[in-house]
């Protein structure tokens, strides 16, 4: 079992550079090592201005927050605690501000501690077509970085940017300019670019990539919400400390006002290597409502939307009643108006039966009369039709007068002087020269052949 989960999570998260990240790169909050250190598009509680200055913006209760935790590396254990505060900013109705304290120790390594201040507000900006405001802010911080004997420690100053992108169908984008600091002897200057969509306000992805120090890593995280918001539950890639590869669980629990938040991370090659961590989160939202409250509340509003819901199913029963009750009406009515016109169609049915025996009875009269007729009447004496005319009897005989030719000829017994050759064939020895003789005796045949 033990190799297969190794397979597994070496299949999931490849191997990261050698180096890896350092003990400079770590930063505090279980909620967010919970969900794989990719928060920079959430950043909604006093942790938040440690990873996007911009998330604290607009938070409507005051916070207070510790946390203690411990990494596992090659080089050396790695121990560090944090505590922040934030509370609305009243001159300005969207404006929070803050303050957090970070101190990470590592043997064989380094120390750093952080002190920053935290500005941040909504803008809405009306260049960009954006649902809900800009979220900005910005962190100005203090560093202090101890090396060791060998290497010695510095102090800097530095601060951080961040804004907020956010959309009415669930997704966030955000961008973040990290540690930009003076010299203090580790990776500075870095840039976060951050997604999360949050799935019917049950389900939240959330993803972070990181550029710093020559080191670019991607984080993805999830974070799932049970018993109307009691329980958190939440994975992602943890922290590559050192060149070790980790993935990361966490759990949250919302007491309201109070939640705690817990996280661990693994070695994604297997539990044997010296990696892996632990950390847990304590804050307190001042003047907000108790968990059983929010219950009670949101309780509340669904009792009254089902209420408002049912007295709407209500109204449309008793619309349905009076349609139904009408619908009857009309087929009473209908129903009577049947009635009626089956009456008038049995009317009219006996009718065309009378009317049909009626003409039964003066077709059986008229036939009667005409046969009585027949009887009587004198049989009718047609005329006969004038005989044929005989044919013409052919041939015929022809006496040549003066001026007579064949085509004269032909015409006058044919109706046709094309036909002259028929009489010149008759009467070869009676044509001179394609004339007849005068006085000579024609024989006029038949024109047809």
């Amino acid at each position: 079992m033990r190799k297969l989960l190794s397979l597994l999570f070496a299949a999931a998260f490849p191997a990261a550079p050698a180096g890896g990240v350092g003990f400079n790169d770590v930063l505090p909050g279980a909620r967010a090592m919970g969900m794989g250190h990719a928060y920079a598009a959430v950043a909604d509680d006093a942790y938040g201005m440690f990873y996007n200055p911009a998330g604290p913006a607009n938070t409507p209760y005051t916070q207070a927050a510790g946390s203690l935790g411990r990494m596992l590396s090659p080089i050396g254990t790695l121990t560090y605690a944090s505590g922040a505060y934030m509370r609305p900013y009243e001159p300005i109705n969207t404006a929070t501000v803050g303050v957090g304290y970070s101190m990470v120790r590592q043997n064989n390594s380094g120390d750093m501690d952080t002190m920053l201040f935290n500005f941040a507000r909504e803008l809405k900006v009306l260049q960009l077509p954006l649902s809900k405001p800009l979220k900005v802010g910005g962190n100005f911080k203090f560093v202090n970085v101890d090396r060791g004997r060998a290497k010695g420690g510095k102090f800097g100053l530095g601060c951080d940017a961040g804004a907020l992108a956010r959309t009415d169908m669930g997704l966030t984008l955000g961008a973040a300019l990290t540690d930009l600091t003076s010299d203090v002897g580790v990776p500075r200057g870095g840039l976060v670019l951050a997604g999360s969509y949050a799935w019917k306000k049950r389900v939240t992805f959330v993803g972070d990539f990181r550029v710093k120090g020559g080191l670019a890593e991607f984080y993805p995280g999830v974070e799932a919400v049970f018993l109307q918001g009691l329980l958190r539950v939440r994975g992602g890639k943890g922290l590559s400390l050192d060149g070790v590869n980790t993935v990361a669980f966490g759990l949250g629990v919302n007491f309201s006002p109070v939640i705690l938040d817990i996280a661990m991370s693994l070695p994604a090659a297997g539990i044997h290597r010296p990696a892996g961590g632990y950390q847990a989160t304590f804050q307190y939202r001042f003047g907000a409502p108790s968990f059983a409250a929010q219950y009670m509340g949101r309780s509340a509003a669904e009792a009254e939307t089902l209420r408002v819901e049912i007295d709407r199913l209500e109204d449309r029963r008793k619309t349905l009643d009076v349609e139904a009750a009408s619908a009857q009406t009309n087929k009473a009515a209908v129903e009577a108006q049947l009635r009626s016109l089956e009456l008038r169609a049995r009317e009219a049915q006996d009718r065309y039966r009378a009317l049909l025996k009626r003409n039964d009875e003066i077709d059986y009269r008229t036939k009667d009369q005409e046969a009585a007729q027949r009887r009587t009447a004198k049989p009718l004496v047609l005329p006969q039709p004038p005989p044929r005319p005989a044919p013409p009897a052919w041939p015929k005989n022809h006496r040549v007068a003066a001026g007579d030719t064949l085509r004269s000829v032909a015409g006058r017994y044919y109706g046709d002087p094309n036909l002259w050759e028929k009489i010149y064939e008759a009467n070869r020895d009676k044509v001179q020269r394609g004339l007849p003789d005068e006085g000579a005796v024609l024989l006029i045949p038949s024109p047809k052949p």
